[in-house]
This record gives C-alpha cells, sequence and structure tokens, in this order.
C-alpha cells in the first residue's frame, strides 16, 4: 500500500502530462485501423488494453483520416463520421455514442433462426490532463447457434458476456457494463481502477491472461522508465457455481463465492527488435492462517516475486509463471510466442515419462502487416498447445477462471490449436477470413476421473500419475471456418453492416454436431466475443 500512497504524492511534485489517459478499446476488428503504427514501432504492446497516452499518434486523427468524410448535415455527420455527443472546454472532453447490434442468421443443419438485439452506450472523457474516465454499458437479448447454444446451457453463461437468464425459451437476456477511472501521475506512474477486462500476449489467443472470460474488478498500476514497462494488477473474480456446487440452492440470493489475483508482468525492450516480458500470477481464496479470512496482505506486495511469498506462507494458493516474447521482422511483420509454466519437475520431464503435474503451455505465432506489398492486407498465424490440467488446482474454486469461463484459452487445457487470420481493408470495405483446427481430449461421461480438460475439476481425480498424454479421455476434434464482408458505416463507433458465414464441424467418441451458420446485420463492433471454439 506504502507503494501506491507513494505515486499519488509523486503527482504532486510534477509538471502535467498530456490528456487521453484512457484505454484503446480491446476488439480486435476496432483495433486493426491502427495495428500496424503500434506494432511498426517500439511500443509495449503485449498489456492490453494499451493506455492512449502511450502512444506517439492520435487514435482519434487516425479514424478521422480514414472517413475522409465532411458532412454539412448534422444528422449525417453524427451518423456516419463523429460520436453522437462532444462536449469540449479548455481542460475537458467527454464523448457518448449508442452501440447497437441488430442481427438476423439462419443456422440451417438444425433450421434456426438466429438472432441478436443489443442497446447500450459507451461514455469516454478527459478532466484536465492527468485524469480520463470511460463506462459502457450493453443490454442483449439473443438466440444462438446450436453449438453456443448448448455451451450456454451447460455454463449458465454467454461467453465473455455475463449470466444467461432465459428468453422466449429459446433464447437468452444478458447484460454487461464497464468502467474505470484513470489518473496519471507523471510520464512514469499510471494508475487505474475499474470493471473489465485485460489481455497479455502478441497474439490472437492468450496462455497467460485473456479477454475471454466476464468483466472483473481490478487495480492496474502502470510503471514505464528507459525500456521497462512494468505492470500490478489487482483482480477480484468470481465462482457462480460455489454455493450451487455445497448444496446450497438459494445460492443466487447470496452471491457468490470471491477469490482474488495479484499479478506483475515486467516488460523489457531488450533491442529495437526484442521484446521479453515475464509474467507471475497468484490465485487465492483467503487468508489461510487460523481463524482467518479476506485479502491476504501478501500478495499486495508490488514487486516481491509471488512464488517464494506463497512457498513462506505455507500456501496453498495457485502460482502461474510465464514469458512472453515479440521479434520484429522486416516487411512489417513479427514473430511472437509465450510460455506458461503452472507446475513441473525437470528431472520428470527429462525421464519423459508422462508425469501428471508437468502442467506447461506454448504459443508460437507469426503476423505481417501489407503483406505481399497489398496495402492493408494483414495475415497471422498461430500455435498454441497446453497440457492437461494446466490452470486447475486441486481445490476447483482456486482454478485459473472467473464466470464459468477461463481466464485464458476458452478450451481449458488438454488441447492443441491451429489458426490463420485474414483480415484485408478496401475504402470502407472489410473482409475477415478464419480457419481455426483444434483437437483436445474432454472428460468422458460416467467416468469419474479428470482427464484435464475441464479447469473445474479437481485434477486429484485424475487416472494416473505417469502416462499422461496429449488428447487423453474423450478424443474431440473442431475445425471452424468463418467469413465476414462488412461496410464501415461509422469508424469511431466501428459501427458496421455485417454479412457472416460460419462453419463448424465437431466430432469426438460420442457424435458429430455440424454448424452451417449464416447472419447479416448493423453492430457497433468495439469488443471481443469469442465464439470460435
Amino acid at each position: 500500500m506504502r507503494f501506491v500512497i507513494t505515486i499519488v504524492l509523486c503527482s504532486f511534485f510534477t509538471t502535467s502530462v498530456s490528456a487521453q489517459n484512457s484505454n484503446l478499446l480491446l476488439g480486435n476488428n476496432y483495433s486493426s485501423n491502427f495495428n500496424h503504427l503500434i506494432y511498426n514501432d517500439n511500443y509495449h504492446t503485449a498489456f492490453k488494453p494499451i493506455i492512449k497516452s502511450d502512444l506517439k499518434f492520435d487514435v482519434d486523427s487516425i479514424l478521422e483520416l480514414q472517413e475522409q468524410s465532411n458532412f454539412s448535415n448534422w444528422y449525417l455527420r453524427k451518423i456516419f463520421s463523429e460520436h453522437f455527443i462532444l462536449l469540449k472546454g479548455e481542460d475537458y472532453r467527454v464523448i457518448a455514442s449508442p452501440i447497437i447490434n441488430f442481427s438476423n442468421g439462419k443456422e440451417f443443419v438444425d433450421e434456426k433462426n438466429t438472432s441478436t438485439n443489443t442497446r447500450g452506450f459507451i461514455v469516454e472523457g478527459d478532466l484536465g490532463k492527468k485524469i480520463s474516465f470511460f463506462s459502457s454499458f450493453a443490454e442483449n437479448q439473443s438466440i444462438f447457434p446450436n453449438y453456443i447454444d448448448v455451451h450456454i446451457r451447460e455454463n449458465l453463461v454467454v461467453p465473455g458476456q455475463g449470466y444467461a437468464r432465459d428468453f422466449k425459451e429459446t433464447g437468452f437476456d444478458y447484460a454487461m457494463s464497464s468502467g474505470y477511472v484513470s489518473y496519471r501521475a507523471n510520464k512514469m506512474f499510471t494508475v487505474q481502477f475499474g470493471h473489465g477486462k485485460h489481455f497479455i500476449g502478441d497474439g490472437y489467443r492468450s496462455l497467460l491472461l485473456s479477454d475471454n472470460s466476464f468483466n472483473y474488478p481490478y487495480l492496474r498500476i502502470q510503471t514505464t522508465f528507459w525500456k521497462v514497462q512494468y505492470t500490478n494488477l489487482y483482480t477480484e473474480f468470481q465462482d457462480i457455481n460455489y454455493f450451487l456446487n455445497n448444496g446450497l440452492d438459494n445460492y443466487d440470493q447470496m452471491g457468490y463465492a470471491k477469490k482474488y489475483m495479484s499479478a506483475h508482468y515486467l516488460s523489457i525492450n531488450a533491442t529495437k527488435k526484442l521484446n521479453i516480458s515475464l509474467f507471475e500470477s497468484v490465485i487465492w481464496r483467503m487468508n489461510h492462517a487460523p481463524g482467518g479470512n479476506g485479502f491476504d496482505v501478501n500478495y499486495l506486495n508490488p514487486i516481491a516475486m509471488l512464488r517464494p511469498i506463497e512457498f513462506s506462507v505455507n500456501s496453498p494458493d495457485n502460482v502461474l509463471v510465464g514469458v512472453n516474447l515479440k521479434y520484429k521482422l522486416p516487411f512489417s511483420s513479427y514473430l511472437y510466442a509465450q510460455l506458461l509454466l503452472d507446475e513441473f519437475t525437470l528431472e520428470q520431464i527429462k525421464s519423459n515419462n508422462g508425469y501428471w503435474a508437468n502442467k506447461f503451455a506454448y504459443q508460437l505465432g507469426y503476423k505481417i502487416f501489407n503483406s505481399f506489398g497489398v496495402k492493408h492486407l494483414t495475415l497471422q498465424t498461430e500455435y498454441n498447445l497446453v497440457r492437461p490440467y494446466t490452470y486447475a488446482h486441486h481445490n476447483p474454486q482456486q482454478n485459473y477462471a472467473h464466470y464459468n469461463q477461463p481466464l485464458a484459452h476458452p478450451l481449458g487445457a488438454n488441447f492443441s490449436e491451429f489458426l490463420l487470420l485474414i483480415n484485408y481493408k478496401w475504402k470502407k470495405f472489410i473482409f475477415d477470413g478464419k480457419i481455426i483446427s483444434s483437437k483436445y481430449g474432454g472428460d468422458i461421461k460416467g467416468d469419474p476421473f479428470s482427464y484435464g480438460s475441464n479447469v473445474y475439476v479437481n485434477y486429484n481425480d485424475r487416472p494416473a500419475d505417469f502416462g499422461i498424454d496429449m488428447y487423453q479421455g474423450n478424443l474431440t476434434t473442431v475445425n471452424i471456418k468463418n467469413f465476414n464482408i462488412a461496410y464501415i458505416v461509422n469508424p469511431k463507433t466501428n459501427l458496421k453492416i455485417n454479412l457472416g458465414v460460419t462453419l463448424r464441424d465437431f466430432k469426438n467418441e460420442d457424435g458429430e454436431l455440424q454448424t452451417q451458420f449464416i447472419n447479416f446485420g448493423i453492430k457497433s463492433d468495439l469488443f471481443n466475443h469469442y465464439y470460435d471454439f
């Protein structure tokens, strides 16, 4: 806590810095407009959302240049090129806009009509040169294609978007809000308190921390100096099944069980081409001293390594460590990689005997902008692998998950995945293509053992200590092909008219589920919704 107080006091002895201390939105489609500017410079890119004042360019100016329209009519400007509300004075700026998603579709295998009806808003502003804020809200009613519908009914949540309540028997009603306040004390220190998500990595997926799950309250402290950026992240997560799993049927009226995470992320631009970043996190439920409960102050230390602290207090908490790498290559491209270690024993790895506690994950990827000399053509390929039982815990309430969803990859663990992504922009049209091939070992119906895919299952219920292989259990393959064509109506809110086609083939020992889905609509595409699993 003394570290936080020191940051606040520093603000009284420093000169003003530039405003716009709000975050870049996490949406991949929204940031595709200027990602090449970020990755071709020497920014710290992996910890997201990136704070706008860390950039050398103004995002709004980039979007205005891309619009290149000068409507004299107020209504046309608001629809096609501006935020709905803009309040601006000498020492303040506030913008606000509605966000929508009105779409309809058809799932042909089950002959099912689908739809989404979203109404909401975003508000963002700067007060003086040090304080920025953001708020968003979305109310939704949706009828989903077959595989997403099955997933929601099993897990009670719409992926990444909150608790699902029944809507007209075949659909779901759900809502999500987010917001934060940022305070930039000086060029070195930024403090942010809010309710939202984060993403660590330079790829499409993250094996360290992803925006795959629901929003959570957090405190973020970012320190930047020389070639270093150091981030502390303190969060509160929820286990929405805790009371139900413990025989308390009225859990919905009791609130949800809480757990906490403390994470450190150190990013170093070792050279103009190479970035090396170190990650560590700990998940805990309570102070383990006799009679103690609540927030464990040992994990508030902003600098000390978490693994030695966990060991020194004889803690059963869940600690993860990892590395993120990025290396810039010619032709506006870069290689990236991640390695995550949950548990491992070097002796057992050398013996190659399939020891269950050798729990690790890795990612390899490559991304190129303006591919083959074609402006605005971006290609990306990525491979992810996660060993069985990674992210799980002997106490499922201390797993690396939140709100019935993994905090890293949507498939959990015991899987491998290959992705190929294509994005091309021509004038106001955007073409997106995605091919995903994954394989994992799921649990077997009627079998009491955990085979390492579901991070919510106690890993002590495993079939053996040795001979634990990838894809053990119910071998499952998933192949997804997705194509979207969109026309940008308003770049400020990424409002687009979109036509999308999804083909999905799911197979395992129990059978097969095919999805042939087409949808059309108009939507504000600002946030990531991961339905590709």
